[in-house]
């Protein structure tokens, strides 16, 4: 499919986009009983076959799966074993462990046509010089972010990951680069801006016009932070390497979701009941194009809602709400149950450059540990303990200003919680452990 006709199928009606779900539901179903020993074997115990499936009503019938599912044997989800000719895998932040896809050129082909999809909609153009700091290599988002922006006929600067934000921070200067469109995590957008400031430097003097930031919830201060420090208009990308892809528009005021790619359900996490639009619960996919790894009523741990397809851009692709939560990682503190991103949104209330938060049990008693970026001030450290107080409803234990963070896992955690088994504790251990010293 060319790109122009694959972008026109977010005008689509409302009756189209269930009409052309209804059919490539029926397919992949047949598909993927057919072919997976995973979803055949789900569906052969819950007594459901293919011929069951005819509706997007009838996905109700059909047992969940997860990425604990994939994990345990990843060729298990995939259908096409014969065709494929690459895989990547995803950070294993969740606890989990890496989750291992596989795609055929078929998937990679509709991956690339939704990132170019998600590029345009967070305002890139063909005449865009687009500086691509997401990592290539296991981690699939540079290279699909880098076949999108080429799909659209932009020009591309591969920086991916490199030593030093500084290193970043050059080549955004470089009279000869001139980058225009920015992709990247959010996070190290703002430290290199933090950076940059501390050198003399104006980061809203560079050739950046744009951002498109994904991999990681975004709380409104970090936007707000980002657009001020940079001079950007900043969207907010959001996907899944098991699932697919779905971006901002110039609203801003939620992901324009693939429906013509993937079925997104919302359920309520602790019955798996579907709930009304507007009410928040979990995401549930079921992908519709491809062939490799499969996604049959996938529960993604993502919570949001349905936000309905009406929207001034013109798009009837229904929006979902911007991501805040992984229910994977909601944790009671102090006995209140907390997300990490309502950490984020207090922290980053104030004037910071970054924080790590840790979260760990002593004598059987909650203690929270944060560990600031910012100039040691007094009325500063008051601030961000009641600010925390208020919006987490727990006090910390202590806040100490730092010169340095360590960066925790591939997407650099803020929030760790010493009190779960992970191997991303080591290295938390390990820098507390130098700040005593």
């Amino acid at each position: 499919m060319e790109l122009k006709q694959f972008i026109q199928m977010q005008y689509m009606k409302p009756s189209e986009i269930i009409k052309l779900q209804e059919k490539r539901l029926r397919k992949i179903i047949k598909f993927a009983y057919e072919n997976t020993e995973l979803y055949r074997k789900k569906m052969k115990v819950a007594n459901v076959t293919p011929d069951d499936i005819k509706t997007i009503k009838d996905l109700e019938k059909l047992p969940f799966s997860s990425k604990a599912d994939i994990v345990q044997n990843p060729l298990a989800a995939v259908g096409d074993k014969a065709n494929l000719f690459k895989l990547h895998t995803t950070s294993g932040t969740s606890g989990k462990g890496e989750t291992i896809v596989y795609f055929t050129y078929n998937d990679w082909d509709h991956y690339v046509l939704q990132n170019a999809r998600c590029l345009i909609s967070a305002g890139f153009t063909k005449d865009d010089i687009v500086y691509n700091s997401t990592p290539y290599g296991l981690f699939f988002a540079g290279q699909v972010l880098h076949d999108g922006a080429k799909a659209i006929g932009a020009f591309i600067i591969p920086a991916s990951t490199l030593k030093t934000g500084w290193a970043h921070i050059k080549n955004i200067m470089n009279p000869f680069f001139k980058p225009t469109a920015f992709i990247g995590l959010p996070q190290y957008f703002l430290r290199w801006g933090h950076t940059w400031i501390k050198a003399g430097g104006d980061p809203s003097k560079s050739t950046l016009k744009k951002a498109y930031v994904l991999g990681e919830p975004v709380p409104p201060p970090v936007r707000e932070k980002i657009e001020q420090i940079w001079g950007v208009d900043c969207r907010i990308g959001y996907g899944l390497s098991e699932i697919g892809a779905s971006a901002e528009c110039d609203e801003k005021d939620g992901y324009h979701w693939c429906e013509d790619e993937v079925i997104v359900e919302v359920i309520d996490p602790q019955t798996g009941e579907p709930v009304d639009e507007g009410e928040k619960g979990e995401l549930v996919y079921t992908t519709l194009t491809k062939t490799g790894t499969l996604a049959i009523r996938y529960r993604s741990g993502d919570e949001s809602a349905l936000l309905g397809r009406d929207c001034p851009c013109g798009r009837t692709h229904v929006k979902l709400r911007l991501i805040e939560t992984r229910l994977d990682d909601l944790m009671k503190v102090k006995g209140t149950l907390v997300s990490p991103y309502t950490i984020e949104n207090a922290m980053f209330a104030y004037d910071i450059e970054g924080f790590l938060c840790v979260i760990d049990k002593v004598e059987d008693s909650d203690v929270v540990r944060i560990y600031v970026k910012a100039q040691e001030s007094k009325a500063l450290r008051n601030q961000l303990s009641d600010e925390i107080k208020t919006t987490a409803k727990f006090s910390p234990t202590f806040i100490k200003f730092v010169e340095e963070l360590p960066q925790i896992g591939r997407k650099g955690r803020r929030v760790v919680d010493l009190r779960k088994k992970s191997p991303l504790n080591k290295l938390v251990e390990e820098f507390e452990k130098s700040i005593q010293n």
